[in-house]
């Protein structure tokens, strides 16, 4: 065998020594550079892995929460639109009640109104009465004093004329 390896130019204690040379670098490298670079690269795989799953999770939560939001939002103008709707009725209903009562108190206050009105009258034509009394008095007076006669008749007629007219 030495024969073949000289005829192909092999040196067998270089070829040993290359060998022995190649398994060390090899352990040395599997050892402190082989192993670490499989563990970051693991870990990296791990943590990409990791990222996914979560990912994943996080698209199926918001399409959840996209679902929900959408209930949320219809629930949320059907309770909008059921408060309008109360307070149409209610202001509908108010402006009722307040016209009503508006009506009301016209009317009352209408009543009371005539009531002054007639009242005022009354007292008016009472003291109308008391002073064509008090004139008619007073002009008996004065006709009973003074003598009678056609031109007196007529000055104090025309004087209580005058007087009620005031």
């Amino acid at each position: 065998m030495t024969e073949l390896f000289n005829k192909l130019g092999i040196d067998w204690k270089l070829l040993i020594a290359q060998i022995i040379n190649f398994a060390i670098l090899f352990w040395v490298l599997k050892r402190y550079a082989y192993k670490p670079i499989l563990g970051m690269l693991k870990k990296r795989s791990d943590t990409i892995e990791k990222g996914m799953k979560d990912a994943k999770t996080i698209e199926e939560r918001l399409a959840a929460l996209e679902g929900e939001k959408g209930t949320i939002i219809a629930d949320a103008q059907a309770q909008a639109h059921t408060i309008v709707e109360t307070a149409s009725k209610d202001a509908v209903a108010f402006s009722t009640r307040a016209r009503d009562e508006a009506k009301a108190e016209t009317a009352m206050l209408i009543a009371t109104a005539k009531k002054d009105v007639e009242r005022m009258k009354d007292s008016i034509v009472a003291d109308a009465k008391a002073e064509i009394a008090d004139l008619v008095v007073a002009s008996t007076e004065k006709i009973i004093r003074v003598k009678l006669n056609a031109a007196s008749e007529k000055e104090l007629i025309s004087d209580a004329l005058r007087r009620a007219k005031e």
